[in-house]
């Protein structure tokens, strides 16, 4: 039975809703929400259901099909900011970051395997991943001490309780989600592991074309990464790696350096660590990667280096990062192999996005390695655009998608 305050909640929101929702199922959602000490988050459906956002979010998780729910205690909510509870917009996109739809109930794996899946939050404000209309992911797994954390999040995120109604999965957790932030923002907050790598980023120039100016200008990596390209991949070293590295980075010139660090991303794609398979960096070199129970493993096909990925599916509005041990030494650049990836990548770009209600890719230890192939082959539709990646190579341009 729901309590005055929530029927007066549920009572509301046909009121302003102006897409098919079935208020039924909702209001026994919200009895759900409360039956599990879930009140503050029942509420907010009220506040929420003034935005176009939280519209949406509320006829979509209504309709029958399944959803996690991934649901901030009230403990959670109370010491959540100010500036996200008081404002509709914000508590909106910050809820549809907490709902991931589809059935995830059997996609609780044990660290180093995780779970990602795209949740609600489409805001172009906050997603700018390749394709122009992917979903921000989140990505889960079972830790040593049993319970489920939310990988990456500045505060260590628990389910703490489960329970259902419907088709909507219920977990609670102990901490409001953070939605990704932009590289420099991300930088500090992880200083443990990526110290020293924006400093690298901040040393190698590249011309850079943005489609919204129609402008070409040279700017570092590190702003490209930072509010520039629509999808990219970055294999970053950690700051013990960087400084096992420093004589032989300083021995490099401009444009080996270049070439190095293109040697450790991928540019207009984001693959997410369930999806690692014959991946073709920016500079055309081949990346390998090995999976058993010890981690996962990334291999520079050029100088035979193998890096542990130490920390995996680092997010980003616009990408991801993977945090490696190692530095990969290799200054070499195929144009014909990284034209064949861009040319593989722009036609899949254009290609149209469904709806993901499934995880993304598999974790599943092999033991093996995969060398060689281009990133288009092992992705597939959902593979963005390579943008130009031939060019930062050879001194040309590269394009914001």
């Amino acid at each position: 039975m729901l309590t005055p305050t929530l029927l007066f909640v549920a009572a509301a929101i046909p009121a302003t809703l102006g897409q098919s929702v079935n208020i039924t199922f909702l209001t026994g959602l919200l009895g759900s929400l409360e039956t599990a000490g879930l009140t503050q988050l029942a509420t907010f459906a009220q506040s929420i259901n003034s935005t176009s956002v939280g519209q949406s979010l509320l006829a979509n998780i209504s309709n029958g099909s399944p959803h996690l729910l991934f649901a901030p205690t009230d403990a959670a909510l109370r010491s959540a900011s100010a500036n996200v509870t008081s404002d509709p917009n914000t508590l909106a996109d910050v809820l549809a970051y907490h709902v991931v739809p589809g059935n995830f109930t059997d996609n609780v794996p044990t660290y180093p395997n995780v779970t990602l899946g795209r949740t609600l939050l489409t805001d172009g404000n906050l997603v700018q991943l390749e394709g122009g209309n992917k979903a921000q992911v989140l990505a889960w797994a079972t830790r040593a001490d049993g319970h489920v954390h939310i990988l990456n999040q500045r505060n260590d995120s628990v389910v703490v309780n489960s329970t259902s109604f419907g088709n909507v999965t219920i977990w609670s957790i102990d901490q409001v989600l953070q939605i990704p932030q932009n590289l420099a923002t991300t930088i500090p907050a992880d200083n443990i592991s990526l110290t020293g790598v924006d400093t690298v980023l901040q040393t190698v120039q590249t011309p850079f074309f943005n489609s919204t100016t129609n402008s070409t200008t040279n700017t570092t990596l590190f702003n490209a990464l930072n509010a520039g390209f629509h999808g990219f991949t970055f294999f970053a070293p950690n700051t013990t790696a960087i400084q096992s590295a420093q004589s032989s980075l300083q021995g490099l010139n401009s444009t080996q350096l270049q070439n190095l660090v293109y040697n450790h991303f991928l540019n207009g794609t984001t693959v997410y660590s369930t999806q690692f398979s014959n991946l073709t960096t920016a500079a055309g070199e081949k990346l390998g990667f090995t999976f058993n129970s010890t981690g996962q493993y990334v291999t520079d096909s050029a100088t035979n280096t193998t890096a542990r990925i130490v920390q995996p599916d680092v997010l980003l509005p616009n990408g991801v990062i993977h945090v490696i041990d190692r530095v990969f030494l290799d200054t070499n650049a195929d144009a014909s192999a990284a034209s064949s990836a861009i040319a593989s990548a722009t036609s899949a770009a254009t290609a149209s996005q469904s709806s993901q209600t499934a995880p993304l890719g598999t974790s599943t230890p092999t033991g093996g390695s995969t060398a060689g192939g281009s990133a288009a082959s092992a992705l597939g539709v959902n593979w963005g655009m390579m943008v130009a990646a031939v060019g930062v190579v050879l001194g040309g341009v590269i394009a914001v998608v």
